[in-house]
């Protein structure tokens, strides 16, 4: 309670509070050593004179006494004041109990109230104040008028003894005690004088500390262990919406909303050991986070705030643009359905964990809009792709809501189907698939037909790989598609290896044509006489890997892979240099005839293409006749028709092959400028046999005369249709009765044989 009334020991260090005490006991003792030592000496020598050698016992204890503790001094600070303590006492005891004259021993008193000076000093308050308390009761005594017993019989005389008393106490008060208090406020004194300088820096450093602190860049708060504001910059104040005058809302958390809370990441750091970010939402919207949070030595902490709002606004963005990203990535961007990377997802998840007590079968069902090649030809590929989200969106909403639905390519679409018990009930659930489709859409106001194929794959229990069971359903529907009944077909091993077979046809064909696997070889066609006057080029190919394989068999796989343009190069490039060489040899050659596939025929470039190949090996046109079929005709009849007119407009002869064999109009074929008509095999065999076909080979040969077209009869194996068609008036003649197909060296054999004159070997009837 009254500690205002003392010296705070804390405003010393340990070592100065060690320090000023050693050095004021030392005082204190050397000094009263010292300047005691001549009243010792004369107390000591007028004893000894007069024979009270008692006296000079006791200033030895005395000065003996004072000596433990000054030797005491040098290893203990406690150990040194007690001794110096209990001197004092010793003192004024003898004093006041030896000396006869009462007003000399009470002096002995005052001699002992230095000892609570003492105590403070080295010990503490509490024993200060014990010997207050002590020193009181001497008092009391001094004070009064009762006498003091006279214990200690020194049989000494008082003749200097108030001298000696005066003197120890003028020494001791005046002289050791003030050395001892300078030392003490000497110590104080430079303490102060550190603290003021310490004082003054800190001044300077709380003014710098408010600069940075005001200044930083960055808004910080001085918080508590419990979140209540300390102290906060303007740039805090602001980011927080507060104003530190007016509003008395202390805790942190109350400007900043934890149930708006979001977690983000930093940004510019893309590392482990960067902690994800907490953004608040503040009073007025702005996202916040606590970039930084450091502990003081006072349990404080440093709290740096910063203002995240175009950093969480532009990884919101950054977010949903990554989630659109990630679903266009697994999502078809004309229909929106899920592509096929998103279907083998599914599918690997269905095979990897098996419901052991399912069941029922899963099955992959594959639909091909086959009519999407008409809508584009006809109307443009924009409306193809209207015809296709049209149809994805009727497939969605005839197929159940388990049924995961996906594009597969370009015009396929897959769904799963795994909630029926046997794979006929696939088929049937199919079926009713197809049935509630629409048969046609009306786009534009004009009606396109909706055709389609199904093929169906059930899952096996082995599967383990999507890739497998999607190539199963797509086997499955080229199975469907080239049975043109739009029928659902099951997956079948035989289809799966025919399917094998093309692809590998497929791929010899682009190696042949760079090994040289194809070669040429010519039918001739000749004269009621027997005189060659023409050769049919046919493309022959032996592979390495696949023997030889039919054109009946790769032409079809070359059409629908994009290929049969290579191969009519190629059957071009050899048809003109056989020409030459023929020209060469001969001075004249047969005209050689080339089959021009439907694509073909519809080539931009097919005129500049034969005009270049005729040029590079100096080949007149007139050598030159390209077959079509009907059928090819008609595929792109306006297109088709434009560019034999240009063919014939330069001197190229023009064929129709097949001819009877499609669905072709008179008014039609009327238009097409032909020089040649063929008429098809299939009618030939007939002759003989069949009186209808032996009809139409007559009405054939009269159309011709009235189109002004040559006929050449494809076939021909005996003389009995020999003879029928020479009956008829057909002017060529091309089969195995004549020649059969030859190579060019018994092709050159042939030619030679003939004993033609060269200007022969070129007319056609």
């Amino acid at each position: 309670m009254f500690r205002w009334l003392f010296l705070n020991e804390t405003a010393l260090t340990p070592a100065e509070h060690a320090a000023w005490k050693i050095s004021a006991l030392r005082i204190i003792l050397v000094s009263s050593f010292l300047l005691e030592a001549s009243i010792a000496i004369h107390s000591a020598m007028d004893a000894a004179a007069q024979g009270f050698y008692r006296v000079i016992g006791v200033v030895a204890l005395l000065y003996g006494l004072k000596s433990s503790a000054l030797l005491a001094s040098r290893r203990s600070v406690k150990l040194g004041a007690s001794l110096l303590i209990a001197n004092v006492y010793a003192t004024a005891a003898v004093v006041v109990l030896a000396v006869q004259d009462p007003s000399v021993a009470r002096l002995g008193f005052i001699l002992a109230y230095i000892t609570p000076i003492l105590a403070r000093v080295f010990f503490g308050t509490r024993l200060a104040l014990v010997l207050m308390l002590l020193n009181s009761a001497g008092c009391l005594i001094a004070l009064s008028d009762v006498s003091i017993p006279h214990l200690i019989e020194l049989k000494t005389s008082t003749l200097y003894a108030p001298q000696y008393i005066h003197a120890v106490l003028f020494l001791f008060i005046n002289v050791c005690m003030p050395l001892a208090v300078f030392r003490v406020l000497n110590a104080f004194d430079l303490s102060l004088a550190r603290y003021r300088d310490a004082s003054d820096a800190l001044s300077v450093s709380y003014t710098q500390y408010q600069e940075i602190f005001e200044n930083a860049g960055t808004a910080l708060l001085l918080t508590d262990a419990f979140g209540q504001i300390l102290q906060a910059n303007r740039q805090a104040n602001s980011l927080l919406g507060r104003d530190p005058h007016n509003d008395d809302e202390l805790a942190l958390f109350n400007w900043l909303s934890l149930e708006d809370s979001v977690r983000i990441h930093p940004g510019e750091v893309d590392d482990e050991g960067q902690l994800r970010l907490s953004a608040y939402r503040t009073r007025d919207g702005k996202m916040v986070a606590l970039d930084n949070i450091s502990q003081t030595s006072a349990d404080h902490y440093i709290v740096a705030l910063r203002d995240v709002s175009n950093l969480h606004s532009m990884q919101h963005e950054l977010k949903l643009s990554q989630e659109r990203q990630d679903y266009l990535s697994n999502h078809d961007a004309l229909t929106d359905l899920p592509n096929r990377g998103m279907l083998k997802q599914y599918l690997q998840a269905l095979l990897i964990n098996p419901d052991p007590a399912q069941l029922n079968v899963t099955a992959v069902v594959s639909f091909r809009l086959n009519s999407i090649r008409h809508a584009n030809q006809q109307y443009g590929a924009q409306t193809g792709d209207v015809l296709l989200r049209r149809f994805a969106d009727e497939l969605t909403q005839v197929l159940p809501k388990n049924c995961f639905c996906a594009r597969l390519r370009s015009i396929v679409f897959s769904f799963v189907v795994d909630h029926l018990r046997t794979p006929q009930d696939v088929i049937q659930f199919v079926d009713q698939v197809r049935q509630r489709l629409p048969t046609e859409v009306e786009l534009n106001g004009e009606i396109l037909l909706v055709q389609f194929s199904a093929g169906i794959a059930i899952v096996r229990p082995e599967d383990d790989d999507p890739d497998d069971v999607l190539r199963r359903s797509e086997v499955a529907l080229d199975t469907a598609r080239r049975s043109n009944d739009q029928s659902v077909t099951l997956f079948d091993e035989d289809d799966a290896l025919q399917i094998l077979r093309g692809v590998e046809i497929e791929v010899g064909i682009v190696n042949g044509l760079r090994q040289n696997d194809f070669y040429m070889m010519y039918q001739p066609k000749v004269t009621h006489d027997g005189t060659v006057v023409g050769v049919e080029a046919l493309l022959r190919w032996k592979s390495p890997t696949l023997g030889k394989v039919s054109p009946a068999e790769f032409v079809p796989i070359a059409e629908r892979s994009g290929l049969i343009q290579q191969i009519s190069e190629f059957v071009l490039q050899q048809a003109c240099a056989q020409v030459r060489s023929w020209l060469d040899e001969f001075g004249e050659s047969p005209v050689i005839a080339l089959n021009l596939a439907a694509s073909d025929i519809a080539q931009p470039g097919l005129l500049a293409l034969i005009a270049k190949t005729c040029q590079d090996y100096d080949v007149q046109p007139q050598y030159l006749e390209f077959e079509i079929t009907e059928t090819g005709l008609s595929a792109n009849e306006a297109l088709s028709i434009q560019h034999l007119h240009a063919l014939k407009n330069h001197g190229y002869r023009i064929a129709i092959d097949d001819f009877g064999t499609g669905y072709s109009s008179l008014s039609k074929l009327s238009h097409f400028p032909a020089h040649t008509v063929k008429i098809d095999r299939s009618f030939v065999a007939q002759i003989g046999y069949n009186r209808k076909s032996e009809m139409i080979i007559k009405a054939i040969v009269s159309l011709a005369k009235i189109l002004a077209c040559t006929t050449v009869a494809e076939g021909v194996e005996n003389e009995s249709q020999e003879l029928f068609l020479k009956e008829v008036g057909c002017d060529l003649f091309q089969g195995y009765y004549y020649h059969r197909p030859l190579d060019i060296q018994h092709m050159n054999t042939l030619l030679r044989a003939s004993h033609f004159k060269a200007n022969q070997l070129g007319q056609v009837a």
